[in-house]
């Protein structure tokens, strides 16, 4: 407790320092004696109890501490990653001659499963019978057109007789 009251009286100092140095003209900046308020910083420092400091102290080396173990992991990670690299290209022959035999194999269960060989038959009929279905929808929309192109084609005719009928009885030297 006495320390505490201590430190806040040399501090409260300081602060009278600052607050009663004088102002130099034109300007928010103070003059004070430099040897004054060196002297009271060391006075503050020697009554902040010993704690306070160890503590300071804990927490620098505790981010030094992290700081080095972050380095040292991002090394273990990069030099596992080059062991990753070098492990790759060692066994790349390996895996290319597994992944070929592996998908040769693969390819010959396919092509020789006759379930597989069913069911592209089945598709090549749903295919054939596509196309029939698409030739006849075809033909039919062309029919259609055709029949309702004639019909009007005919009401077209039958409308133009009709007007030139009543042409001819509006001016019968037509």
């Amino acid at each position: 407790m006495m320390v505490e009251m201590e430190l806040i009286e040399l501090l409260r100092q300081l602060e009278m320092m600052i607050e009663e140095a004088p102002a130099k003209a034109f300007s928010h900046k103070i003059v004070v004696d430099r040897e004054e308020i060196l002297s009271l910083i060391k006075e503050i420092k020697s009554v902040i109890p010993e704690e306070v400091k160890q503590a300071s102290w804990i927490n620098t080396e505790r981010v030094k501490i992290i700081s080095d173990a972050k380095k040292e992991a991002e090394e273990i990670v990069l030099q596992g990653e080059k062991e990753v690299e070098r492990l790759l290209k060692e066994n790349q022959k390996n895996i290319e001659a597994l992944d070929k035999d592996y998908q040769a194999k693969i390819e010959y269960m396919i092509e020789n499963n006759q379930v597989v060989q069913r069911a592209n038959e089945r598709a090549e009929a749903i295919k054939d019978k596509a196309e029939k279905y698409k030739y006849e929808m075809i033909e039919s929309s062309n029919q259609y057109a055709e029949d309702v192109l004639s019909f009007l084609e005919q009401k077209l005719e039958e409308t133009l007789e009709e007007v030139k009928n009543n042409k001819r009885e509006l001016n019968p030297r037509i």
